[in-house]
């Protein structure tokens, strides 16, 4: 063996060293940044407004998808749900305590935005029983939502001989601290415990239908998707669907990497996107991380559930589907609703409603996007197994609107009159507008305040001042919160149901 024969081993193990000591280095470099930018993301997160005790914890005792079995019961629900409501007392501020800052907090016992000041309190699970049940309906409201969302919709189902269940989701009603570490798993099962009993209420012979709100939608879409796999489940005769949540928008998403930290005292305020003051009685304004991030698996699932029906043959068992939804949506992506939703239905009259932007004349040119390519791709994609209606402006100048119908297999869409305009200082509407009506107490920018109320408008509060004043977000005042065209909504979910009888 020659004299330089080590020399190659040698060299292969100081380039091994090497390799592994730069290695190791880039490892530490990547962890300190990685580590930097969480706690520069925290403490940027500390300039959120103080947090409150709503903000903090919840009432004990929440469903949980580790109790739901065989054997627990909606009533068992309910009495959870009780025990809450009745904890939610130690949240309330006197009103001899409470500052003025503070007037219109739904945490204000006796204030104009409590709850329980209201003819029912829509943050809890809501039966709605007609004299002679004719079928049964389960409505699944969205998420920092509640029931209240689905009023006009429970009280006209329950007009026509329908038992309503608009059922409260684990995590809402109460604070918004419940959103802190609730999980999508534990909405499903309570949306599971509900249908159980919309069914056992009417029995198996009478028609069963389900309604979801965003969040809601797509609790409804895996409830479909489970009974279409299992024999044993009942299949919905209808679902509606307004701004369903199959796809979210990249704003919408988020991440719970702020629980490597926010356990921290100084990071508390790491677990909220947005702390706002409470105001709105039936739905939280402040959010959590944890929402968002629930959200995001929850879509993920929903998507992964229809694929495999459609690979497991099952495609055509799904139901008859009437979806309502914004092209201008902020959280929701229409083209999401259509790709993993409605391309999938077998041809059983199911339909998309799109609600296009105002185009007036007056409007024209101030939209920061066209949304004209994405209604044309919506509508080619109709096919053959799915009506797309498209609630736009007549061809003329004006407000006036009609409904643009491209029914399944058709060559072009067919024009139909619907009687109804925009409101003159209406754009479009907005993902938490579609199922409220233009009148109502709260959200609608036709209510009509009596002079003696002391309950705040939210759906008319178009507010003019200074900036960096109000406590209450910009984007807040801007959003349309009721639907200019709910009554030719609800005008075609009535004609589904006729179609049932």
């Amino acid at each position: 063996m020659s004299a330089d024969a080590p020399e190659v081993p040698d060299r292969r193990r100081r380039w091994l060293r090497l390799w592994v000591r730069w290695t190791l280095r880039l490892a530490v470099v990547g962890v300190l940044l990685v580590v930097t930018g969480l706690f520069a993301w925290a403490w940027r997160d500390r300039g959120l407004p103080d947090v409150e005790a709503w903000h903090r914890a919840a009432p004990e005792g929440e469903f949980s998808a580790d109790m739901a079995d065989e054997e627990f019961s909606f009533d068992d629900y309910l009495a959870l749900e009780e025990r809450m409501f009745g904890e939610l007392s130690d949240w309330m501020i006197p009103a001899e305590r409470a500052s003025r800052y503070l007037r219109h907090s739904r945490f204000q016992r006796g204030g104009p935005s409590d709850p329980a000041g209201f003819e029912r309190n829509w943050n809890r699970s809501v039966e709605l029983v007609p004299e002679t049940i004719r079928g049964g309906a389960l409505l699944i409201h969205g998420l920092s939502d509640s029931p209240y969302s689905f009023r006009t919709l429970a009280e006209l189902l329950r007009d026509r001989g329908i038992y309503v269940l608009a059922i409260r989701l684990p995590g809402h009603g109460t604070v918004p601290a419940g959103l802190l570490d609730v999980t999508y798993e534990d909405w499903r099962a309570a949306v599971d415990v509900a249908a159980r009993h919309v069914v056992k209420r009417i029995g198996e012979d009478r028609p069963f239908y389900v309604a979801g709100f965003s969040c809601g939608g797509a609790l409804a879409t895996q409830l479909v998707v489970d009974a279409v796999a299992d024999p044993t489940l009942p299949v919905p005769e209808h679902v509606f669907l307004f701004s369903p949540a199959i796809g979210i928008t990249a704003f919408a998403r988020t991440s719970n990497w702020h629980k490597l930290f926010s356990w921290m005292p100084l990071f508390e305020k790491s677990k909220w996107l947005s702390i706002q003051p409470e105001y709105d009685p039936f739905k939280y304004n402040s959010f959590t991380k944890n929402a968002g991030a629930q959200m995001w698996r929850l879509t993920q699932a929903v998507k992964a559930d229809l694929a495999r029906v459609e690979r497991a043959g099952l495609a055509d068992r799904l139901p008859p589907v009437l979806a309502f939804q914004s092209v201008a949506d902020a959280t929701i992506v229409a083209r999401d609703v259509v790709d993993h939703l409605f391309a999938r239905l077998p041809a059983n009259g199911s339909e998309l409603v799109l609600f296009d932007v105002n185009d007036d004349i007056f409007m024209g040119g101030l939209y920061s996007r066209d949304p004209r390519a994405e209604i044309d791709r919506l509508e080619r994609m109709a096919g053959s197994s799915y009506s797309t209606t498209v609630i736009t402006n007549h061809d003329t100048p004006g407000d006036v609107v009609v409904a643009r119908t491209t029914a399944p297999g058709a060559a072009s869409p067919t024009t139909t009159e619907v009687g109804l305009a925009w409101p003159v200082d209406v754009y479009s509407l907005s993902h938490v507008a579609i199922p409220l009506p233009p009148d109502d107490e709260l959200y609608g920018y036709l209510s009509v305040r009596e002079r003696a109320s002391r309950r705040l408008p939210i759906g008319r509060l178009a507010l003019r001042g200074e900036k960096d004043v109000l406590r209450i977000a910009p984007a807040q005042l801007l959003r349309l919160r009721a639907n200019p065209f709910h009554a030719y909504m609800l005008g075609r979910i009535e004609e589904a149901l006729d179609a049932v009888r």
